[in-house]
């Protein structure tokens, strides 16, 4: 049975261009407002297991504060090494004041594996 989105944040907790870490359904999940538009993707690095919330956005790019890597805040791609393998993304909904993440990945992340 799949469970429908989850309520995380309130539209303003997440300012323009910044991010905040948030759990869904038991997964961590780095929430990003790119100029209002939301954007949810696996908040643990494929590399090394490092944090992205509250990491440097460039863009719609977001950096793995521990070795340098890049990832898409949109699609999850892996873009910079040593990163290779891309961050699950997760669907978000705006509902009023509030911001709704699916908990369904768009597939698994090899830690969860």
């Amino acid at each position: 049975m799949s469970q429908g989105p989850v309520d995380v944040a309130a539209v303003g907790d997440v300012p323009d261009g910044g991010s905040i870490r948030v759990e869904v359904a038991g997964t961590p999940v780095c929430l990003v407002n790119l100029g209002g538009t939301f954007h949810a993707l696996h908040d643990t690095c494929t590399h090394a297991r490092e944090s992205l919330a509250g990491a440097y956005i460039d863009g719609d790019r977001i950096e793995c504060p521990r070795h340098g890597a890049f990832f898409s805040i949109v699609t999850g791609e892996a873009i910079t090494p040593p990163a290779t393998t891309p961050l699950p993304t997760f669907g978000v909904t705006v509902e009023g004041d509030r911001v709704l993440v699916d908990p369904t990945p768009s597939h698994a992340h090899p830690f969860d594996i």
